[in-house]
């Protein structure tokens, strides 16, 4: 969607940030921080059937997840990037 963003990954964390990236500290990380776009975010998310964690635009991925969830999130995320992105 080229939006200029990245994932992050460590472990069962994946959060996805509105910046190029990655970021190399707290104050990068905190002029990356879009509250407004977040939110949005997670609004058309929940319209869509996912909720992911309130802060830090986090999913925490549990071994008992399974592949429908995992795919059920990347669609619906997929989903909303499309739609800012045109």
């Amino acid at each position: 969607y080229r939006l200029p963003w990245h994932v992050s990954r460590v472990g069962a964390r994946v959060e996805f940030i509105c910046a190029p990236g990655p970021l190399r500290n707290g104050a990068e990380a905190e002029m990356a921080h879009a509250p407004e776009l977040e939110a949005a975010i997670h609004v058309a998310l929940v319209n869509r059937g996912v909720l992911i964690a309130p802060f830090h635009n986090m999913m925490l991925i549990s071994p008992a997840t399974s592949a429908a969830q995992v795919n059920r999130l990347i669609t619906a995320f997929g989903a909303v990037a499309a739609k800012l992105a045109a």
